[in-house]
């Protein structure tokens, strides 16, 4: 059973990425991999780099480096190896052994854990040592992390086909400026390419957002009476009217907008007057903090997290690891298991 690294073990290998010049090497070629200057010194077969005492293989989907697999029987030939994959500057090198000799981190260790590197939830790492104290033997993976689906919220503010070949899962907050130039740029392409993607919407109700909570609640309502799509357009046409407001007179507005996208108002309002969607906000919410949301929108496509929506480069690549077969997800999970 391996456990989940927690506590001053967590914090001290969040330090090292933040504190080492680490530029997220996963996801480039196995060429740009293979350069690392981390790797000098040994010799590659295929996708495996051997030297005296360590060899590293790189995991590689879709021409993609997904994971980068060390076994070696040093501290140093561990941090080169999760080094490597972390895109670590050389110069960096001994405070990543340091950290990695730490004796509370290495009893855990010998367990054997996975957690997430970074507190955005975008990539992993696994660690494990066995052999006795005077032979110690060192495993260690970093990987992207690939969400599966069961991980999201249940799916029902859905739109495309769902025979799509690639889900896009968006936590979003109606008063963020930000989702709303999501909303009116990359969306309707999405949305039109209804056989490519199909669309997951999420509530995140920012709470400095004060009209936040009651618009993702007024978007659930509609979403019960089959009109969720039409009434958050509306709710994005018309954010610079309603979210000045104070919040008692939001409802107002939201009315307005709930008969223009075709809803039963009646209905609505009461719906929205008995608060009756606030459990299933608050539980998106949750579930988004569970998975590294930190701010909105934040967009996930076949399961990992994009850094920028609107980088076509960075979309080609998630769907050129998620859509291969095998997938970065099952390639990644098979690896896991060396660690559980």
């Amino acid at each position: 059973m391996s456990s989940t690294l927690r506590g001053p073990a967590r914090i001290m290998i969040l330090s090292v990425l933040l504190g080492t010049g680490a530029s997220a090497q996963l996801m480039a070629t196995p060429g740009a991999t293979a350069a690392q200057p981390l790797l000098s010194g040994f010799n590659l077969q295929g996708l495996t780099f051997h030297s005296a005492s360590s060899t590293v293989t790189l995991d590689v989907v879709g021409g993609l480096v997904v994971g980068v697999l060390t076994q070696t029987d040093s501290i140093e030939g561990l941090a080169r190896g999760i080094g490597a994959g972390w895109g670590l500057e050389a110069a960096n090198l001994p405070k990543l052994q340091q950290s990695l000799s730490d004796p509370k981190l290495l009893t855990a260790a010998r367990q054997g854990f996975v957690d997430v590197t970074d507190e955005g939830a975008t990539d992993l790492i696994a660690l494990k040592v066995t052999g006795d104290a005077s032979a110690p033997r060192y495993l260690g993976y970093v990987a992207m992390k690939v969400w599966p689906d069961s991980a999201f919220p249940p799916a029902w503010a859905v739109t495309g086909s769902a025979e799509a070949p690639n889900v896009l899962r968006i936590f979003s907050d109606f008063q963020c400026p930000y989702c709303k130039l999501m909303w009116d740029k990359a969306m309707p392409a999405w949305r039109k390419a209804s056989g490519t993607y199909r669309v997951v919407h999420y509530e995140f109700p920012l709470s400095f957002h004060r009209n936040a909570l009651g618009a993702a609640e007024a978007s659930e309502c509609a979403l019960a009476q089959g009109k969720f799509w039409p009434f958050a357009d509306q709710l994005f046409a018309n954010a610079a009217t309603w979210t000045p407001l104070n919040p008692k007179d939001a409802p107002g507005r939201y009315s307005v907008y709930a008969r223009a996208a075709g809803l039963d108002t009646a209905a609505f309002k009461t719906c929205l007057g008995q608060r009756t969607f606030k459990t299933s906000v608050d539980a998106q919410y949750r579930v988004g903090l569970s998975l590294g949301v930190q701010g909105t929108p934040t967009v996930f496509l076949n399961g990992m997290k994009l850094t920028d929506y609107g980088d076509m480069q960075e979309f080609a690549r998630i769907r050129a690891v998620t859509t291969a077969r095998p997938g970065a997800a099952s390639v990644i999970e098979e690896r896991l298991r060396l660690f559980r």
